[in-house]
Order: C-alpha cells, then sequence, then structure tokens
C-alpha cells in the first residue's frame, strides 16, 4: 500500500489525461482489504427504509463495512448501535421488525432501546461486573429523504453535506419520495469487482451497443443525455423517446408513458444507487458491496408510488432485469480482462466517461489519504 500512496499524484494526473487505474486495483485481495477499512467504514452506507421505523421499537439491520448495525426508533427517534454484544460478539438483531427489547440470542444479553444493557444471565454472582459498563457501542446514523444511512467514522461530515443537493434534482424528474412505497427488495451476487460494476453504471457510451430496449426507451444519444459530477455523486438525466411514447419504438420497451418523464440515475459515494424511469413514478436503489476482489454482492429495493399497475409494476421490473443482465454480460468479460493484468491500464474517453474518472478519483482519494 505504501508504493500506492506514494503514486497517488501519478495516479490522479495519469486519470486527467484518461488514463484509467492498473488492474491490480481490481484484483488485489489486499486493495480490497483496504478498501473495507478507508472507504465503506469512513462513508454513509445505507441501512434500509425509514418506513420500516415507524413506530417505537421498529428496527432494520445492516452493515457499514462489514460492521453489523441496528438502527431502532425509541422514545428519542432513531438511534444506532453496533450490532454486536458485549459478551461474546455475537449479532444481536437479525433482519427488521418490532422489538421491546434488543436481546442476543447466543446467551439472552438483554439491551434496551437506548442500547443500555438491563440484564446478563449469572452476573451478579460474577466480581467486579456492572451492566452499566457494556452498553452496545453507538454509530452515526442520519436520513436522506426516505432512506437511513450509517457511518463508523466519528469525524464524518453530516448525510445532507454530502448529497443535501441531491434531492431538489430528484424532485425535477416528478417523483415525490415521500409518496413512495417499498415494493420488493432483493440480494444478488456478480462476478465483478465492485468498481468494475459501478465504472459501467457511470456511462451510457456502451448503451446503443449492449441495450437495444434501454437505448430505444431512453434518448442516450450525446448531447441529449447528460452527465454531471458533484463532489459527492454523479448524475445522469436522459428523457423518453418520443418514438416510445407513440409506441412505434424499433425494439419493444415497457410502457413509458406517465408523470414521469426523465429518466435519473445517480451514484452516491462510494456504493449507493438511484434509478428513476419514466412513466408511473418509479424509483429502485442498489447497494454494491466488495465480496472479495473478483465478485460482488449486493442488495436491490424497488418503490413506487401508490395505485401502480401490478402488471405495469412487473413489467417495470423485468425490464431493468434485462438491462442489469445485459450489464453483468460486460462486467463479468471486463473482470476477466482486469484478472489477465495486461494490459494494465484502459484509456477512457474524457467527453463519455467522465463520471468513471471521477469516481476513480474519490477511489484514489480515499485509499491515499
Amino acid at each position: 500500500m505504501q508504493q500506492v500512496v506514494n503514486k497517488a499524484s501519478e495516479l490522479l494526473a495519469g486519470l486527467d489525461r484518461g488514463e484509467s487505474l492498473p488492474s491490480s486495483w481490481y484484483t488485489d485481495p489486499e486493495m480490497t482489504e483496504q478498501e473495507i477499512h478507508k472507504i465503506f467504514r469512513k462513508s454513509w452506507q445505507y441501512v434500509g427504509p425509514i418506513q420500516r421505523l415507524r413506530n417505537v421499537g421498529d428496527f432494520i439491520t445492516g452493515y457499514v463495512g462489514g460492521i453489523p448495525v441496528v438502527v431502532v426508533r425509541n422514545e428519542n427517534g432513531l438511534q444506532g448501535f453496533v450490532n454486536v454484544c458485549r459478551h461474546r460478539r455475537h449479532e444481536v438483531m437479525k433482519d427488521c421488525g418490532n422489538a421491546k427489547i434488543l436481546q442476543c440470542r447466543y446467551h439472552a444479553w438483554t439491551y434496551d432501546l437506548c442500547g443500555d444493557l438491563k440484564a446478563a444471565p449469572r452476573s451478579d454472582r460474577e466480581p467486579n461486573f456492572s451492566v452499566a459498563d457494556y452498553p452496545l457501542l453507538p454509530i452515526k446514523v442520519e436520513t436522506l429523504g426516505p432512506w437511513v444511512f450509517a457511518n463508523a467514522d466519528e469525524n464524518s461530515k453530516s448525510l445532507d453535506t454530502y448529497f443535501g443537493p441531491l434531492l431538489g434534482i430528484i424532485a425535477e424528474s416528478g417523483i415525490d419520495l415521500d409518496s413512495l412505497e417499498l415494493w420488493s427488495r432483493d440480494e444478488w451476487d456478480a462476478r465483478a469487482n465492485w468498481k468494475t460494476m459501478l465504472e459501467n453504471y457511470l456511462e451510457c457510451y456502451h448503451c446503443p451497443v449492449a441495450h437495444p430496449g434501454f437505448s430505444a426507451a431512453i434518448d442516450v444519444d450525446q448531447d441529449s443525455y447528460k452527465l454531471t459530477a458533484y463532489e459527492w455523486f454523479s448524475s445522469q438525466v436522459g428523457y423518453v423517446r418520443q418514438s416510445a411514447l407513440e409506441g412505434n419504438a424499433k425494439v419493444k420497451t415497457y410502457d413509458a408513458k406517465g408523470a414521469v418523464t426523465q429518466a435519473q440515475y445517480h451514484l452516491l459515494w462510494p456504493n449507493f444507487t438511484i434509478n428513476i424511469n419514466p412513466g408511473f413514478p418509479n424509483l429502485s436503489v442498489d447497494v454494491w458491496l466488495p465480496n472479495g476482489p473478483n465478485t460482488a454482492k449486493g442488495f436491490s429495493e424497488q418503490y413506487f408510488a401508490p395505485g401502480v399497475n401490478k402488471d405495469w409494476a412487473e413489467e417495470l421490473i423485468h425490464f431493468n432485469t434485462e438491462v442489469g443482465l445485459e450489464d453483468d454480460i460486460l462486467t463479468n468479460s471486463v473482470q476477466l480482462g482486469l484478472m489477465g493484468g495486461t494490459p494494465s491500464v484502459g484509456r477512457f474517453l474524457t467527453n463519455s466517461e467522465h463520471l468513471c474518472i471521477h469516481f476513480q478519483k474519490l477511489v484514489v482519494n480515499a485509499m491515499c489519504d
């Protein structure tokens, strides 16, 4: 890693010229291990939707750079904890739900909704033991619109500092975030590095070649499809093609007529993406996580406004799934090329792939900080 740090300025200069990061950044196990600590444990990580935390006792669980976390609504509002028992470090809560107490299923150490240890069986016979000494460890929790994030870095800036302006951009699409309802949540695995997948997400240069259905629905021409890099997030905005609205597209697409006329695709550093398609109000999110250097894992959530037609919702989900499978073919192949290690460095087109360059600069700065 020291060699990487010493080369940071050289890597950033290369990115300005359109030269990509070396392939070892996508295949070296040590690099992936460092990413966990330097990126994922120092950034805001999505845990779940706030609609699952409406009542006192509601809780959701997730991970921040591999650290188990639980977010609970108590009498004081939302509070986050490291979801690890202070006894033998078993995870305290699983999945999501409502509970009056937070109780570990290993030895029944029991915490209240504020994280204070209230009972530890047999501890009354233990010398020099006080339940007051072993509360659950706190972790920072904040919300962005309808989503709950956690951060393991006590010194991190607020979530709004990073992503606040994004809410106004989303509103321009015609989406009312507060009206959306969670439709489904699914986990997935992939055969590519998490960065490989997100760099594919960040450009539509490949869309006319690899996504005929998507390109028939959305105008992906270079002068129409706008890519904008902000400090901590990147946005892509496009519009539905008139031929798709009229049902005259050369390739069959979903029915894109509706209140939402903008397509929006956003990456929030480092690994949370938001997708809005034209048509009835809809939105999906994805979380992308490393699973070793050459594979990734994550989960997707699909949201719709109330009153969505079930057939239309399933048609859009099928459309998005097809696009995702087309992307998987691409990123699996890229990962094989990266694993080969030759050539070590690729070449971006700076006018079409500048969001990829921006993302890679954020990676370099985080890893070399």
